[in-house]
């Protein structure tokens, strides 16, 4: 295997965990949606991007909370206003789902 290729296959397999660790992420932070989210992630190709993001955005924010620099203060709360804007992208995801009839 040509060694480009070989470097691409590993990077979508590790975009593909890093959107499961996010999934799993937002089913403890949404517990109420977990079945909904589970659906949406067989079914909703959206969805990975947005569990990716998740989980990156997450992992920083843990990160500046255990040991944020002082000029690094100012993006806890940016980072946190970014886990809350994508848990409600989620959110709504989930929601016009549910809305949608089914036949």
């Amino acid at each position: 295997m040509h060694p480009d290729r070989k470097e691409r296959l590993h990077a979508m397999g590790t975009a593909r965990e890093a959107a499961h660790r996010g999934l799993l992420k937002l089913m403890l932070r949404l517990p109420s949606l977990r079945a909904e989210l589970q659906l949406l992630w067989q079914k909703d190709a959206g969805l990975e991007p947005l569990c990716e993001a998740y989980e990156d955005a997450t992992t920083t924010l843990d990160r500046l909370l255990k040991g944020a620099t002082d000029g690094e203060h100012g993006l806890v709360e940016e980072y946190r206003n970014v886990c809350r804007a994508l848990e409600a992208d989620v959110v709504a995801r989930c929601r016009a789902r549910v809305a949608r009839p089914r036949f």
